[in-house]
């Protein structure tokens, strides 16, 4: 799943021509933190999977699956 999740999260930020640091701003976290998130070294908490969701404008489903 987080295999998923670290490749989704990536393609929909781009879709969006976001950069890292920019999601990270929407987020409140560091640029780091979302690279991380990306390289599927770190998992994120729920709240930020649904504030992720929120800013990208996708579903959970569409993130983790």
């Amino acid at each position: 799943m987080l295999n998923h999740f670290s490749e989704n999260l990536k393609h929909y930020r781009k879709l969006r021509y976001m950069t890292q640091q920019e999601l990270a701003k929407k987020l409140f976290i560091t640029r780091q933190a979302v690279s991380t998130y990306e390289n599927g070294i770190r998992h994120c908490d729920l709240d930020t999977l649904i504030r992720i969701t929120q800013i990208l404008g996708i579903s959970l489903d569409d993130l983790i699956l």
